[in-house]
């Protein structure tokens, strides 16, 4: 490597930039670096490397070489001009570097940025300025008409906002975008909202809903009543509100996981049946041992029967370990 090193500083200005176009990824990176090393880069080159090289590593590498020189220089222009066209990674390098050269209003323009990293950037900025970021998101969707940057907004409120918030965040959860939606549940989520409300849209007919959803309720198993999970659960319903019923059961506790995973199991279900002998194996192997609360007397009965139901498919042998751990015959 150091003899290759050697061999590129010594380069031409030809041999390097055809190097910086090499397929290896390696290659190319080690390039840029020995190049923007070298003292022999120009600004256009960079610049134009900075928002046009397909490697995000190589882009982020000239752009930190441009915000360096930019600090330098206090060439305010050139960061401004690198805010506009560059990538999320860029902006942030950028924008930091605007805010240290005395511009952190620049941030009120990149607060809907669809990055995560570019918002806290941006609300970092804003709160440097010395106004309030979330002021800003609350006026902004109180706006008739936020010109595609619904999502972007909600979420960035939901990051920086109060519980007194949540009122606001609330009539999002309805919103006829399905990404808006799941972005909405996270922000109510995230500002402590009424996990009720999050709660009914499991049944949502777009699946990144009710992903957004389950995530949400993840370390809340009880806010759905099992009744309604197993309402969830039949058949009529669509797959991706199954599969949020079924986690959401296997989460209640030891005998209700068991309980659904025999279920399927016994009933051939074709969508969750591979899913539900994963975990019933999972849980015979790691977790049986330490289920030391026996079930009621009912759900053994229950467990029993659908074990015998099962067995063609679990097997003999995880049968009767099953058998044995409920002291069943």
């Amino acid at each position: 490597m150091e003899a290759v090193a050697g061999g590129l500083r010594a380069a031409s200005d030809g041999v390097l930039a055809s190097a910086r176009t090499h397929q290896d990824i390696g290659v190319r990176r080690l390039v840029y670096r020995l190049w923007l090393e070298s003292g022999r880069s120009r600004h256009e080159e960079v610049t134009r490397a900075a928002l046009s090289e397909q490697d995000g590593v190589c882009r982020l590498l000239c752009a930190e070489w441009l915000v360096a020189d930019a600090v330098r220089d206090r060439r305010v222009d050139v960061l401004e001009g690198l805010l506009r066209e560059g990538s999320a990674k860029v902006g942030i390098e950028t924008l930091t570097a605007l805010v240290k050269l005395g511009r952190p209003e620049t941030g009120v323009a990149h607060l809907a940025d669809r990055s995560v990293m570019m918002r806290a950037t941006a609300q970092w900025a804003v709160r440097r300025a010395g106004r309030s970021p979330a002021v800003i998101y609350r006026n902004a969707l109180a706006a008739d008409s936020p010109a595609g940057r619904t999502r972007a907004l909600v979420a960035g409120l939901g990051e920086c906002g109060t519980h007194q918030d949540v009122d606001v965040l609330l009539p999002f959860l309805e919103h006829p975008s399905p990404r808006v939606r799941a972005e909405a549940v996270r922000a109510v989520r995230r500002l402590d909202g009424p996990l009720t409300r999050i709660a009914r849209m499991l049944a949502d007919p777009a699946p990144v809903v009710v992903r957004a959803v389950k995530q949400a309720l993840r370390s809340e198993p009880d806010v759905v009543p099992a009744a309604r999970l197993w309402e969830l659960l039949t058949a009529e319903s669509p797959p991706h509100v199954r599969l949020g019923a079924y986690e959401q059961l296997r989460a209640k506790d030891t005998w209700t996981r068991v309980h659904v995973d025999l279920h399927l199991l016994a009933a051939r279900d074709v969508e969750l049946g591979h899913r539900a002998q994963a975990d019933l194996i999972d849980w015979s192997r790691r977790s049986a041992a330490t289920s030391y609360r026996a079930p009621t007397k009912e759900m053994t009965l229950r467990l029993g029967g659908l074990i015998d139901a099962a067995e063609p498919l679990i097997g003999a042998q995880q049968a009767h370990q099953l058998r044995w751990i409920l002291g069943v015959g």
